[in-house]
């Protein structure tokens, strides 16, 4: 058996890393994870979503897609979600991270699904400026919806009606499940008895 101590890496020596780094990592308690790519239907869905954020954008928004970082500084984080947008003053260019997103959306996949669903759930909630957390389903025509209200967060499963219609509060976009999986080849649906 061998054992070896796991010294927590300072986040100066992650953030110059990842500026090195051909692989991205996401950053936990001084801990790093290699991030694995991504099935093509993932990112047909991640463009879907950009296309149709930037054809709405805000002057006073702004989004990234996969390789902004987002900080959450109560649990010693790093996330690199696959669409964020914030709002407000517009950050210098060489900023490394954002802290005060508004709206992070997640698309799952086998290998993330527990990990978004579960510990970035709970890490992003912490973050004051955000409004709405996201899951798409990449295997499913299916959308969870983690909304923050004056009295806490609510939770909304889309995808069971058929008149289902996402929507951004934080930048007043409605989407129909149609326009998100546009042109997605989603796995046929098990058979039922």
């Amino acid at each position: 058996m061998k054992a070896a101590l796991l010294t927590p890496l300072p986040v100066e020596e992650y953030l110059e890393g990842e500026q090195r780094s051909e692989i991205r990592h996401e950053y936990v308690a001084g801990q790093v994870y290699a991030m694995a790519g991504a099935k093509l239907r993932h990112n047909a869905i991640v463009r879907n979503l950009a296309v149709l954020l930037g054809q709405h954008k805000k002057t006073f928004c702004e989004f990234f897609i996969a390789d902004m970082k987002v900080r959450v500084r109560s649990i010693d984080a790093f996330y690199y979600p696959d669409i964020v947008l914030r709002c407000g003053t517009p950050l210098p260019g060489d900023s490394l991270y954002l802290e005060d997103p508004c709206l992070v959306i997640e698309v799952l996949s086998a290998s993330t699904a527990n990990i978004d669903r579960r510990e970035k759930l709970h890490a992003y909630q912490a973050l004051p400026s955000l409004r709405e957390y996201v899951l798409v389903d990449s295997d499913s025509r299916s959308i969870e919806l983690y909304r923050r209200r004056p009295e806490g967060w609510w939770y909304e499963l889309l995808g069971e009606s058929e008149g289902d219609s996402l929507r951004f509060q934080c930048v007043d976009l409605a989407l129909s499940l149609a326009e998100v999986y546009a042109g997605v080849d989603l796995p046929a649906a098990p058979v039922t008895d």
